[in-house]
């Protein structure tokens, strides 16, 4: 082998730039991650630095996201002023285009250029834009030509990482070598997030074990889950609780209204001890919120229910639930 295939297999064995896509549509509005350098990134031609993955992504914005059919041109530092296109959909996730993915040793850059498919996480409850079929260039001579598919991994807990077994079925090309080798590749370790991925010819036994590690890992996910949204259900209530606290201290009259506040706090904290997560379409709740949420709803409502013969004391009391809900959620954002 030549010297040069030599470092090109060593890079290879350091990278294999991941095919993980994002998890979330592109919205540039949040300044944790984005920043406009240039023009106007809200309602205009804008240049946006995305901080997170340090590239820049030029292109016309409308309420700080993306346009359907509109071409927005990524750029990095080691791509030397090169730029790429990017084509969204309009759920602001990739439809087509190139995209950056990664960097490995002696600064190469690997870049997906082709369609992408969504995907439905069941490990994170967000829908993914993911390569489709295209060509998966690792910057060093090789190339991965034809199709591809991802499939979910839970990792250590469900909701946390987004996490992936990239499969990928066509062309191992080397361009140095001028050789070809078809067949099946897959990733021999899960991929976080955009990390790195090795990619190896798949054999019957592995294919069967992830397989079976997927089934696996659907069925722990469901405790994963229901612990989460336990947890943030507490969280919840001990938010509004703060707010019946400070409803109390500031009611007049004393005596009466403190009684029923603790009458109702404690009718709160009973009531979610005992109570399962509650069903869509519960009586009272709203179908579209989360199974955390629509608990709280369930039972707060029952024990304002229970608050009688005071109006303005269960308006303040019903006050406090939304405050306490409110603040809840925007804290866990």
């Amino acid at each position: 082998m030549r010297a040069s295939s030599s470092r090109r297999a060593l890079a290879l064995s350091a990278l294999v730039a991941a095919l993980a896509p994002a998890a979330h549509a592109l919205d540039i509005s949040n300044a944790d991650f984005y920043r406009c350098v240039q023009g106007d990134c809200r309602n205009g031609q804008g240049t946006v630095h995305d901080m997170y993955q340090n590239q820049m992504l030029e292109g016309v914005w409308q309420g700080s996201k993306t346009i359907p059919g509109q071409r927005y041109l990524v750029s990095h530092p080691l791509t030397k002023g090169k730029q790429y296109e990017q084509f969204y959909g309009a759920d602001g996730l990739m439809d087509r285009g190139s995209q950056i993915r990664g960097f490995g040793a002696m600064n190469i850059v690997p870049v997906f250029t082709g369609s992408f498919g969504r995907m439905d996480h069941a490990f994170m409850r967000a829908r993914l834009a993911v390569p489709y079929e295209g060509v998966y260039a690792l910057g060093n001579g090789i190339e991965f030509r034809g199709r591809f598919d991802y499939m979910p991994a839970k990792g250590t807990e469900a909701g946390r990482i987004t996490m992936g077994h990239i499969i990928f079925y066509g062309d191992k090309v080397d361009l140095e070598d001028n050789s070809k080798e078809t067949g099946l590749f897959v990733s021999n370790s899960a991929v976080v997030g955009g990390g790195v991925v090795m990619f190896m010819p798949a054999r019957p036994d592995y294919m069967a074990l992830l397989q079976q590690q997927y089934q696996r890992d659907l069925q722990i996910a469901v405790g994963d889950f229901k612990q989460q949204e336990s947890e943030k259900a507490w969280r919840t209530a001990f938010a509004i609780l703060g707010q019946v606290a400070l409803t109390m201290a500031g009611s007049s009259g004393g005596g009466g209204g403190g009684s029923s506040g603790n009458r109702f706090a404690m009718d709160l904290v009973s009531g979610l001890m005992k109570s399962a997560t509650a069903p869509e379409g519960s009586a009272g709740t709203s179908a579209n919120t989360d199974p955390s949420t629509r608990l709280i709803q369930l039972v707060t409502g029952a024990a304002l229910g229970k608050v009688s013969g005071d109006s303005a004391l269960s308006n303040s009391l019903a006050k406090a639930v939304a405050t306490g809900i409110e603040k809840s959620n925007a804290a866990g954002k």
